[in-house]
C-alpha cells in the first residue's frame, strides 16, 4: 500500500469511526481492508454480509475521503473471499478462520456435536436479540479475535442454542477443518466425571484444550459447590484456549455476576469479554418467527391466525414451535389444508390449559373489577384521559387480560377503546416489572385476580 493509500484508508475510518456507534463501527468496519487505489476506484476486502451496510452508509464517507487525499471522486469495488482464493498476488491479511493451523492439522478430528440446522440464515432477529446476533456473527468472521469470551445470558427458549450453533456452523463452513465442540455445561460435567472414573484425564485435556471453538451451553450447570473438581477442570481449559487465542462462547439463563456459586475467578474470566443479553421477543418478532417456522409445514396459515398465535405465546419461541406441532397433528387429523383462528385455538387449547393463563373470563370482567377495586369506571379505563389512577387502572386491567385470558394482544388492544397492540405488550411489561419489585401492587393483583375468578 502506498503512503498516500494508506493515509486515504486511515481518514476513511476516522470518519467512520465519527459517524457510527463504536458497537456498529467494530462489527462492520473494523475488519475491512484496503486493497488498492486504482484509477479512482478504492479496492475493500470486506465480509460479504457487510456489502449492504457500506453500500447505505459509507459510501459518502469515501467520497469525502477520497476528495481529501486524492482530489478526485473516488468509487469503490468490494472484494470477498472467493475473489481473493484466486488472487493470490494479493498482499492482504488473512481473517483468522481461512485455514487450519498447523496444531490443528496435526490432531485426530473433533466430533463437533453441532446441529446442521441452526444457522445465521434462519435465526429470526429483532430488536430483542439484535446485539447477540451481531456479537455472534463478529465471533464466527474472526474467532478468538473480536470477542473473547462472548457470554450470551437469557430465559429459556429465546435462541441462545442457536447462535452457539449458528457461530460454530458459520465458522466450519468457512474452515471445515476447525476444531470445534459444542456441549452443553452438564455433559462437561458427565465427561469430566467418567474420565475420572477411567483415570484418563489427559485425553479428556488433550479433546478440549486443543479446540479452536468451545461453544457450551447452559453454564450455570457448572455453579454447583459439590462440583469443585470440574470447576478446576474448566478453569484450566479456559485459560488454555484464551491464552492461544482460541474462542470461547458461552450460555446461561443468568448474569455471570448472579452464577452464585461459581469460583470467583471463573466469573471474573467470563467478564473478560463481551455480555450479551437476549429477552422474550415482542409481537413482530413473534409474527416473524411464526412466518419463518411455518414454511416448514404444507398449511396455509393466514395473517389473522399468524397474529392470534403470536398473542398466545410470549415468553420464548420454542412454546412458539411446539403449537404449530400442534396444529400439524390437528389439520391433519381433520385433513384440512387452511389453518383458521378455531383451529389454531383447538389445537393449542391443551397447551394453554397447562398455563396459568388459559381462562375463559371476559375482558369485559377484567375491566369491571379492576375498575371497581381502583374506583374508576370501564368507561374511564377505554377512554384516553392519563390521570395516574386511570393509568395505573388501565395498565393492571391490560397486564390481567393478558394474564387470565387466551386473546391475542390486537384483541385485547381493541377492546381498550382501540389501543394498539404495542401499548398493550407496555403495559404489560411495566406492570409485571413493577409487581417484581413492589410488593403491595403485587398484593393489590392478586386480590383482584381472585375476585374475577
Amino acid at each position: 500500500m502506498t503512503e498516500n493509500e494508506q493515509i486515504f484508508w486511515n481518514r476513511v475510518l476516522e470518519l467512520a469511526q465519527s459517524q457510527l456507534k463504536q458497537a456498529t463501527y467494530e462489527f462492520f468496519v473494523s475488519d475491512a481492508k484496503l486493497i488498492k487505489v486504482d484509477n479512482q476506484v478504492a479496492t475493500i476486502y470486506l465480509d460479504r454480509m457487510k456489502e449492504l451496510f457500506w453500500e447505505k452508509n459509507l459510501k459518502s464517507v469515501i467520497l469525502t475521503a477520497g476528495f481529501e487525499i486524492f482530489d478526485a471522486e473516488i468509487a469503490v469495488d468490494y472484494i470477498f473471499d472467493e475473489d481473493l482464493a484466486n488472487q493470490n498476488d494479493l498482499n492482504t491479511p488473512e481473517t483468522a478462520n481461512t485455514a487450519p493451523s498447523k496444531t490443528s492439522s496435526l490432531l485426530p478430528e473433533v466430533q463437533s456435536d453441532l446441529n446442521p440446522k441452526y444457522t445465521f440464515d434462519n435465526f429470526v432477529q429483532g430488536d430483542e436479540n439484535r446485539w447477540a446476533v451481531a456479537a455472534s456473527i463478529a465471533v464466527a468472521n474472526t474467532p478468538g479475535t473480536t470477542y473473547n469470551p462472548l457470554f450470551i445470558w437469557g430465559g429459556p427458549g429465546l435462541g441462545k442454542t442457536h447462535l452457539l450453533n449458528a457461530i460454530g456452523n458459520s465458522v466450519l463452513k468457512d474452515n471445515p477443518h476447525a476444531r470445534i465442540r459444542y456441549i452443553t455445561a452438564e455433559n462437561f460435567i458427565n465427561e469430566f466425571v467418567s474420565h475420572i472414573r477411567l483415570d484418563t484425564m489427559d485425553e479428556l485435556k488433550e479433546k478440549f484444550r486443543n479446540l479452536d471453538v468451545l461453544l457450551i451451553d447452559d453454564i450455570q450447570s457448572l455453579a454447583k459447590k459439590t462440583l469443585s473438581g470440574t470447576q478446576e477442570e474448566f478453569f484450566n481449559t479456559f485459560n488454555a484456549l484464551h491464552d492461544n487465542n482460541k474462542q470461547i462462547v458461552l450460555t446461561s439463563d443468568r448474569t455471570p455476576d448472579h452464577l452464585n456459586d461459581l469460583e470467583e475467578r471463573l466469573v471474573t474470566r467470563f467478564k473478560w469479554g463481551l455480555t450479551v443479553n437476549i429477552t422474550p421477543p415482542d409481537f413482530e418478532t413473534r409474527v416473524a418467527i411464526l412466518t419463518n417456522k411455518i414454511q416448514e409445514y404444507s398449511y396455509d396459515f393466514p395473517q389473522d391466525t399468524i397474529e392470534y398465535l403470536a398473542g398466545q405465546f410470549d415468553s420464548n419461541v420454542r412454546d412458539l414451535e411446539g403449537a404449530l406441532k400442534d396444529i400439524s397433528l390437528v389439520a391433519n387429523f381433520k385433513n384440512v389444508d387452511r389453518i383458521t383462528v378455531d383451529i389454531a385455538a383447538e389445537a393449542i387449547r391443551a397447551r394453554k390449559q397447562d398455563s396459568p393463563k388459559m381462562t375463559i373470563i371476559p375482558i369485559e370482567d377484567i375491566q369491571s373489577q379492576v375498575g371497581k377495586f381502583y374506583g374508576v369506571t370501564v368507561k374511564e379505563i377505554k377512554a384516553t384521559k392519563r390521570t395516574q389512577d386511570i393509568v395505573l387502572a388501565r395498565q393492571v386491567a391490560m397486564y390481567l387480560a393478558r394474564e387470565m385470558t387466551d386473546n391475542s394482544l390486537p384483541k385485547i388492544g381493541k377492546e381498550f377503546g382501540g389501543r394498539d397492540h404495542s401499548t398493550v405488550l407496555h403495559a404489560y411489561n411495566k406492570i409485571k416489572n413493577m409487581i417484581a419489585q413492589d410488593d403491595s401492587l403485587r398484593i393489590e393483583i392478586e386480590t383482584i385476580k381472585n375476585k374475577i375468578k
